[in-house]
């Protein structure tokens, strides 16, 4: 989530997509579709990252169990 504030922080300061890519250390593609998202859909995209099945998930060990 920081890094999604960051790139639109970079772009309102005048700095070029390639500039915000090489900083933030993503590809140009990522910060394009970064500056597409606002603030809600950012929020939303990370909270169904969190919850997501992953194909690993059955073979994690509990350590909390």
């Amino acid at each position: 989530m920081e890094k999604i504030v960051l790139v639109h922080q970079l772009k309102r300061e005048g700095f070029k997509i390639s500039a915000i890519a090489r900083k933030c250390n993503i590809s140009r593609n990522t910060v394009y579709s970064y500056l597409e998202q606002d603030f809600e859909e950012a929020l939303e995209w990370v909270e169904k990252l969190k919850t997501r099945k992953k194909k690993l998930d059955p073979y994690q060990l509990n350590i909390l169990d």
